[in-house]
């Protein structure tokens, strides 16, 4: 790997800069402005520098000088604030007490999606550190005693947390600043956001306290996955990147002028072979170094294909014991505009991704509740029956689309698809029913109904944090720079919508029970079962279980050929079961029933 590659008694520092005519590496006792030292570099190969210098430089602040440009090291493994240093480093010391213990066993998974500072921004909790890494901590409740922060995520029994992005990104100021931002603005691929830590000039407390937030998850049964975003950076001209390559690492149209397929103003060029070594080797550095069990990949349609089941391949093999086959990797199918010249990781070409590399299907998602982009539009949960189709294609395994649409999705397997409502980056579950519905629409029960749809089928499970409590953005669908008043989870709300924290938590452990979700490969004619339906109805079977929804304004009737347990309806979800029922059972109207059969195929028929 690049970079700074310490040792006790020597650090070698090797940096790409293929047009280079000189290179030097200036090494400084902290963040002074004067070096210690400045030592000429070589060029070996490949348009590759390299110099070796003797000592124990750990602790030592570094930049390389190019043909006169200062630049700090695109692979510098820690950073002082707003990264204008590298720092080299002994990365024993960074380790927590009992990292060398930490592990997760891998999960089925159903993942959970929330930003650092939003997870413990509420004053409501009064936490110390709120906002960084360090309140991601367990034996937190609310004042009414509820559970909160990470047992509440435990309790609720999701696998994954999906942490927006904690690479080192460019706003706010490190040293003077406190503005709100999501962090898709990179600009380090090694090394950890300093906004979140306790000390940002510090490069060992910000590893060190980042690796103890993903140890406390992994004690209480949590895999931990990172959203990276490789598709473009903050600037260009001010990047470390472009500063040791001019010219290279970024596309171009065919008049010279930056892609912008990111809606950034520029889009990396993956297809290249530094940047793919880029790409593969951060993150195998971060799978390995910080024991991240996945990647969520932003934009990645903006990646070509042969770049993504590379950095697949690479996890794969980066483990001697096969652990890397477990890692997790998902990524966004679309783009801002179409990559420049290349054949992109995008919904068009998912049948050339590895069936371990899974995309957001949004086509389920609008199907569900409807549509933001382009403007607010129904789902079915809102009333829309026409979009019930759009959710179960996504349903029963996504494996077959929908042909006459030309936005429908189809994948390998069920294990290729993110199910999802809500994430980030759009209006919360709750914003997007309550704008598309009038005064009056009991829109959690909407919301549970969507649930109930999301939790059933063949695919990734994927919520927003607070989802599962109504959580609110005051209708703000795009707060990546509005303030923590908008963004933080109000845990008020957990304790005023318990009722649904609970129906999630339900739905969540029958998911669980029912060993059809155990693998998300197989083949989806075998474990489902569509049965007739009427509009603005549906029945469908996964396994022994049978969800049966009915969203019109009357009740539903099913006859039985058999004796059924019912584990849900729109009230209660209970693995252990609500009740037997046998003959004829009511749906009521805008409600669900989930019941569990011996035998899959126990409706024998359904009227109005």
């Amino acid at each position: 790997m690049l970079g700074a590659a310490w040792k006790i008694d020597e650090t070698e520092f090797s940096v790409f800069a293929p047009d280079a005519k000189q290179v030097f590496v200036k090494v400084y006792k902290q963040n002074v402005r004067t070096p210690l030292l400045k030592e000429e570099m070589t060029k070996v190969q490949d348009g590759v520098w390299s110099a070796v210098i003797r000592g124990n430089l750990d602790g030592k602040f570094y930049l390389y000088e190019i043909d006169s440009r200062e630049t700090v090291d695109p692979y510098a493994l820690g950073t002082n604030a707003n990264a204008e240093k590298g720092v080299i480093l002994d990365l024993r010391r960074t380790d927590p007490p009992g990292w060398g213990n930490d592990s997760f066993t891998p999960r089925p998974p159903i993942v959970w999606e929330v930003h650092v500072r939003d997870f413990s921004s509420d004053p409501y909790l009064a936490q110390p550190d709120a906002g960084k890494y360090r309140a991601f901590r367990r034996g937190v409740r609310t004042p009414n005693g509820y559970s909160a922060l990470v047992d509440h995520i435990a309790e609720l029994g999701v696998s994954y947390i999906h942490l927006l992005p904690v690479m080192d990104f460019a706003i706010p100021d490190e040293n003077n600043g406190n503005e709100y931002n999501w962090g898709y603005d990179p600009v380090m691929y090694f090394s950890p956001e300093g906004s979140y830590s306790s000390d940002p000039n510090d490069a060992v407390v910000r590893i060190r306290e980042l690796k103890e937030l993903i140890m406390t998850l992994h004690s209480a049964g949590l895999g931990v996955i990172l959203d990276v975003v490789y598709n473009h950076t903050y600037s260009v001209t001010d990047n470390a990147l472009e500063k040791c390559a001019p010219g290279y690492y970024y596309r171009h149209d065919g008049n010279g002028r930056l892609c912008d397929g990111s809606g950034c103003g520029n889009e990396t060029a993956s297809e290249k072979k530094m940047f793919r070594r880029l790409m593969i080797d951060s993150v195998v550095y971060w799978a390995k170094e910080y024991h991240v069990d996945g990647f969520r990949f932003d934009l990645m349609g903006l990646h070509d294909v042969e770049t993504m089941n590379e950095i697949r391949q690479a996890l794969d093999e980066a483990f001697p014991d096969g652990h890397g086959k477990n890692i997790l990797m998902y990524g966004e199918p679309w783009y801002y505009r179409p990559p420049y010249g290349i054949e992109g990781a995008d919904v068009k070409h998912v049948k050339e991704l590895s069936e371990r590399i899974a995309i957001f299907n949004g086509f389920a998602r609008d199907g569900i509740r409807g549509r933001h982009y382009g403007g607010l539009k129904r789902g079915f949960v809102e009333g829309s029956f026409s979009s019930l189709e759009k959710a179960m294609s996504g349903i029963l395994g996504g494996t077959k689309g929908i042909d006459a649409d030309k936005d429908s999705i189809e994948v390998l397997s069920p294990c290729q698809q993110i199910l999802y409502c809500a994430c980030h980056d759009d209006y919360t579950l709750f914003d997007h029913i309550s704008a598309v519905t009038k005064d009056g629409f009991d829109v959690e029960r909407a919301q549970r109904m969507a649930a109930f749809m999301l939790f059933s089928g063949l695919g990734i499970p994927f919520i927003q944090a607070g989802e599962e409590f109504l959580r609110t953005k005051h209708m703000d669908g795009n707060s990546y720079r509005s303030p923590d008043s908008i963004n933080m989870l109000d845990w008020k709300r957990r304790e005023e919508f318990a009722g649904t924290v609970e129906y999630y938590r339900g739905l969540i452990a029958i998911r669980r029970n029912n060993h059809v979700f155990d693998d998300l490969s197989v083949v989806p004619e075998k474990v489902c079962r569509r049965f007739s339906s009427r509009r603005g109805t549906a029945v469908y079977s996964v396994g022994n279980n049978i969800y049966c929804i009915n969203n019109t304004h009357r009740p539903l009737a099913l006859y039985l050929s058999e004796a059924v347990q019912v584990l849900a309806d729109i009230h209660r979800a209970d693995p252990a079961g609500l009740y037997m029922a046998e003959g004829k059972i009511m749906v009521e109207a805008h409600g669900v029933l989930l019941l569990h059969s011996p035998k899959s195929w126990c409706v024998m028929s359904l009227h109005k």
